[in-house]
């Protein structure tokens, strides 16, 4: 049996040193930031956008809301009659031939046209003409609701 050089006590009945033995309390951070910046990349990832054209236009407000998510060609047409097809300037009399190329590309888009709400409504009518021509069956005219007005 073996004794400590102190007390005469046996090795195995005295008490030992708590300092070594004292537990980590401490709250770990970093896989707790970790888990949360890794749900807001996959709710950001996994949420979709539906993005408008870059030209500005002033869309007519619509109290009732639809979205499909599917091929589109967007047409955008501005208060002076300025025509976009998918974000390009394009002259009235090309419209035709360019809407045409698109949609051989696609199969079965749907067209939204973002016409400004002070443009003609003769102009809006020839580009649906237009589109009908070219097959395109499903025709969207985009709104904006009313809230989002300023």
């Amino acid at each position: 049996m073996r004794f400590s050089n102190d007390n005469n006590i046996p090795v195995y009945f005295q008490r030992r040193r708590t300092d070594s033995l004292k537990l980590k309390s401490n709250l770990e951070l970093t896989p707790l930031v970790n888990v949360v910046f890794l749900l807001l990349l996959f709710l950001i990832v996994s949420s979709t956008f539906i993005q408008r054209p870059g030209v500005k236009i002033e869309l007519p407000t619509s109290s009732s809301i639809w979205g499909e998510e599917r091929e589109s060609i967007y047409v955008s047409l501005t208060y002076d009659d300025i025509l976009f097809l998918n974000e390009k300037r394009i002259n009235w009399d090309k419209f035709p031939e360019s809407l045409n190329e698109i949609v051989l590309k696609l199969q079965n888009p749907l067209l939204i046209i973002n016409a400004d709400e002070k443009s003609m409504h003769g102009k809006v009518i020839k580009i649906m003409d237009v589109a009908k021509e070219t097959g395109i069956e499903n025709i969207v005219i985009a709104t904006q609701p009313p809230e989002w007005k300023k």
